[in-house]
């Protein structure tokens, strides 16, 4: 069995930390414009957030395919707890910003949280059953 150093954990919080920082300052910026475009009708934004949608859903696919069942498994608990935890306290406690800037966001919204509490239940629940049946791998990258 590999001890984990004290050093290690700091570099795992602090990994979590930082990306955690850059993503909401980097991907959360209200004036944020792809390649100059702007969407603003509704069909705009839906389509953006569905563009959204299709780069996620590909990720997903890369890192099913590339990455132990773990990994796969812990990238899915987080995109659930960013959809869930991210809508529920920025956007609605603190209500700092929306998925979108039109009504549409008042039915995507909701979707999105119960979506996340979706995927943190599927994760969870796969990389128990991996436990369960000694399937899991400590090995997260391929050679």
């Amino acid at each position: 069995m590999k001890l984990v150093s004290k050093g290690d954990i700091a570099m795992k919080f602090m990994g979590a930390v930082v990306a955690f920082f850059v993503t909401e300052f980097m991907f959360h910026m209200m004036d944020a414009f792809a390649a100059g475009l702007k969407a603003d009708t509704p069909i705009e934004r839906i389509g953006a957030v569905l563009c959204g949608i299709t780069v996620l859903a590909i990720l997903m696919a890369v890192f099913r395919k590339f990455f132990s069942r773990s990994f796969y498994n812990g990238f899915v608990v987080a995109v659930g707890l960013f959809l869930s935890f991210d809508i529920a306290v920025f956007h609605w406690v603190f209500q700092l910003h929306r998925i979108t800037n039109g009504p549409e966001a008042n039915w995507l919204e909701p979707v999105f949280v119960v979506s996340g509490i979706v995927f943190v239940a599927h994760g969870v629940k796969k990389d128990r059953a991996l436990k369960n049946t000694g399937e899991r791998s400590d090995v997260s990258l391929p050679l």
